[in-house]
């Protein structure tokens, strides 16, 4: 048995708590958190490397994905949804309240050709690389003499 679950069943046994979700770490385990971190995902293709990022109920308009350099920054700020006559809390486990992520840029990806998509909960930013050059073919001519 884990220790939560130990955890749980001594309070359970004891009579503290005998509400039908209770959380062990009771209402403390967000109290100085302000700010949140969305899952994100970085995938390289042939072509390109992805951002993928979790922005589950976040409007497309709270969402900022700004370059400056070789830097890119994906911040924004997720809402509380209230839900009406809501009397007690019995479980909080969604992230809401501002975020922000940096990514440093590598020197091989066009950076005026980032693209970024939200869609069903997700954001895509997709960062091309840059065309690889032709290789120069340098002829040497030597004089005798």
């Amino acid at each position: 048995m884990d220790r939560v679950s130990r955890t749980m069943k001594v309070q359970l046994q004891r009579g503290q708590r005998q509400e039908c979700c209770y959380d062990p770490f009771g209402d403390q385990r967000f109290a100085s958190r302000t700010t949140w971190t969305p899952n994100t995902d970085i995938v390289e293709t042939e072509r390109s490397v992805v951002i993928l990022m979790e922005l589950a109920g976040m409007d497309r308009e709270a969402v900022q994905v700004v370059c400056e350099g070789d830097l890119l920054r994906i911040s924004g700020v997720r809402t509380r949804r209230k839900i009406q006559e809501a009397k007690r809390f019995h479980r909080m486990e969604i992230d809401y309240g501002p975020f922000e992520k940096l990514f440093r840029i590598p020197a091989d990806l066009e950076v005026d050709e980032i693209k970024a998509e939200y869609q069903n909960g997700f954001l895509e930013v997709t960062l091309p690389k840059k065309k690889e050059e032709e290789a120069r073919r340098l002829v040497v001519i030597y004089e005798e003499g």
